[in-house]
C-alpha cells in the first residue's frame, strides 16, 4: 500500500513563507497500518498525512511543496527494507519509521544511503549517540527514558521508600524499559522489586499476571503492547484490583481501554512523549481551524486513537527539520539526505506547536529530549498529571556530552 499526499507547505500552517519554487521535498514514512502494531501505524499514519496536507495547502514551507510518500510495512523487516529501496528511488531526503525493529533493521542503511531516518519514541538506546549513528534519529524519549521518568514520577508523588516491580516484553525493548526501571529505582532510593518477562508471541499471560502479583509490589509498571496489555491489564484488575499499574505510551490507549474495559482502566496511569489530542495542543487547534476554513470533515483518528499525537510529534519535527534545511541550503536550494543530518542537528528548543517537550538535537547527541507526560486514566480518557518529567540517567546509555 502507497498513500501520496502532495501539496504546498507553510511552517505553522498560516499562510506562506517565501515564494520558493525548488523541487518537492520528499518524506518518507514507513508505515505499519497492517500487522503487529496497527494501531501505533493508523495514528501515526493518519497525523503525519494530515499535518502536511495542512502545511501544504497553506502555501508550503518557505513556498517548497512537501511530498510525503508512505508505503506499508506490516512492521516486518524485509517489506521495511524494500520500502527504503523506495523511498530511495523516489528521492526521499528523510524516512520516519514505526516500531523498533524496523528502526534497527534501517539504521545501517540510511547511514549507507546517507538518507536519516527518525524514529522518535522507539528504538535502541544506543542510536542516541550521533558519533556511532550518524543518520539514525530517535529525537524523542526512548523506552528506558519512558521507564526513568515513569520511577521519578511515582517517587516524587509517593516517597522513595516503595517498592516497584516490572513487567517486560520479551523483545529488546521491552526489557530495555524494565532495565531503565531498575536503574531508576535504584538511583532513587526505591526497592526494585523484580522483573516478569511476557514471551514475544504468548497468547496467554495468566502465568506472568500471577507472578506479577507475587512481586507484591507497591507499584507495577509494564512494557507489554496490545493484545498482551489487555490480558494483563484484565488479569491484574481481577487478581489485584487496588495495584497501582502504570505503562509505556504504547499501552494507555483506546485499545486497552476497549479491551480490559473503562472500570479496569480507571486509574491506571502511563507515559507519553507528546501532548495527547485530548488536551487540545496549539497543532490540534491549527488542524481543526485548517478543517473548517476548508469545509474538510476533521480525520475522525483524532479523537479515536491518542497515539495520533505521537505523530504530530514526528510531523512537527519533520518541518522544522525541513525549515532548517531551507535555511542552509536556501528556498529554492537542493535538498539532500545529507542537508536534512545537518539540519536536525541544528533544532533547538524546538516545542512542535505544543506538542512535545523541548527537542534540541547536535551532532553527538541524537535523542533530542528525556521527557515525557504522564497521564491517567480518568471516567474514561485521559488527565495529564505531570508534564515533560526527565528521569535519571540510565547506566547503558552512551556518553553524548
Amino acid at each position: 500500500m502507497v498513500l501520496l499526499v502532495s501539496a504546498c507547505g507553510a511552517d505553522s500552517g498560516g499562510g506562506s513563507e517565501g515564494e520558493g519554487s525548488g523541487e518537492d521535498i520528499v518524506i518518507g514514512v514507513a508505515g505499519a497500518r497492517v500487522g503487529a502494531i496497527a494501531n501505533v501505524g493508523e495514528g501515526v499514519g493518519e497525523a503525519v498525512n494530515d499535518w502536511f496536507e495542512m502545511v501544504n495547502a497553506n502555501g508550503g514551507i518557505n513556498g517548497r511543496t512537501v511530498r510525503v510518500e508512505e508505503i506499508e510495512t506490516r512492521y516486518e523487516v524485509p517489506p521495511a527494507l524494500e520500502a527504503f529501496a523506495q523511498f530511495q528511488q523516489s528521492g526521499a531526503v528523510l524516512v520516519a519509521v514505526e516500531g523498533t525493529a524496523t528502526s534497527d533493521a534501517l539504521t545501517p542503511v540510511s547511514e549507507q544511503s546517507k538518507i536519516p531516518i527518525i524514529f522518535p519514541g522507539q528504538g535502541n538506546l544506543q542510536t542516541v549517540d550521533g558519533e556511532q549513528f550518524p543518520y539514525a534519529f530517535p529525537a524523542g524519549p526512548l523506552y528506558a527514558h519512558q521507564a526513568t521518568a515513569m520511577v521519578q514520577q511515582q517517587v516524587e508523588e509517593l516517597g522513595s521508600d516503595i517498592s516497584i516491580g516490572c513487567v517486560a516484553w520479551e523483545p529488546p525493548p521491552g526489557r530495555e524499559y524494565c532495565t531503565g526501571v531498575q536503574n531508576a529505582a535504584e538511583q532513587l532510593g526505591a526497592e526494585f522489586a523484580g522483573e516478569v518477562v511476557i514471551p514475544a508471541a504468548a497468547a496467554n499471560v495468566d502465568a506472568q499476571v500471577r507472578d506479577a502479583v507475587a512481586l507484591d509490589a507497591d507499584v507495577l509498571l509494564h512494557a507489554a503492547i496490545f493484545g498482551q496489555a489487555v490480558l494483563l491489564l484484565k488479569g491484574l484488575c481481577e487478581q489485584a484490583p487496588d495495584l497501582p499499574v502504570g505503562a509505556w505510551h504504547w499501552a494507555i490507549t483506546q485499545n486497552e481501554i476497549e479491551g480490559a474495559g473503562a472500570e479496569c482502566m480507571e486509574g491506571k496511569f502511563g507515559t507519553s512523549m507528546s501532548k495527547l489530542p485530548s488536551d487540545e495542543p496549539e497543532a490540534v487547534t491549527m488542524l481543526r481551524d485548517y478543517w473548517e476554513e476548508s469545509g474538510t470533515e476533521p480525520n475522525p483518528v483524532l479523537e479515536s486513537n491518542s497515539l495520533y499525537g505521537n505523530g504530530l510529534y514526528i510531523a512537527t519535527v519533520i518541518e522544522e527539520a525541513i525549515r532548517q534545511a531551507l535555511g542552509i541550503v536556501g528556498d529554492d536550494g537542493e535538498v539532500t539526505g545529507e542537508v536534512m543530518k545537518q539540519a536536525l542537528e541544528s533544532i533547538e528548543g524546538f516545542e512542535g506547536y505544543g506538542v512535545t517537550c523541548p527537542i534540541t538535537i547536535t551532532e553527538t547527541d541524537h535523542s533530542g529530549n528525556r521527557a515525557v507526560n504522564i497521564y491517567e486514566i480518568r471516567d474514561g480518557g485521559w488527565e495529564r498529571t505531570a508534564d515533560c518529567v526527565t528521569g535519571p540517567p540510565v547506566s547503558d546509555e552512551p556518553d553524548v556530552s
